[in-house]
């Protein structure tokens, strides 16, 4: 095994410590462990992927992992803006019960 496999697989399995301690959720948490070690085995088995991709019909390994790579983004961009949206109502409607509370009747 060369030298940036190894430091490849290190590199997955801290992010894979990291994203299981910070993620909330223990589906969340599976699916990030789940996803370092099938990135683990890539790293090991480049060829994997090759065989994969020719089985779902994509021409190369690098292709089929382009592909899903650009749809996690997708995802991830997806989920950071609904979670940015619901702070946002959350501090509207905050702000508004404050507002409210402290209005001054002009009479």
């Amino acid at each position: 095994m060369t030298s940036i496999k190894i430091i490849l697989i290190l590199i997955a399995g801290l992010t894979a410590i990291i994203a299981s301690i910070a993620l909330p959720r223990l589906a969340y948490r599976l699916v990030a462990i789940l996803l370092f070690l099938s990135a683990a085995i890539l790293i090991i088995s480049p060829d994997t992927a090759n065989t994969i991709a020719h089985i779902l019909g994509v021409g190369r390994g690098a292709d089929l992992l382009l592909y899903l790579s650009v749809f996690a983004g997708i995802h991830a961009f997806l989920l950071i803006f609904a979670r940015t949206r619901r702070i946002e109502r959350k501090l509207v409607e905050h702000v508004r019960v404050v507002a409210i509370s402290r209005a001054v009747r002009l009479s």
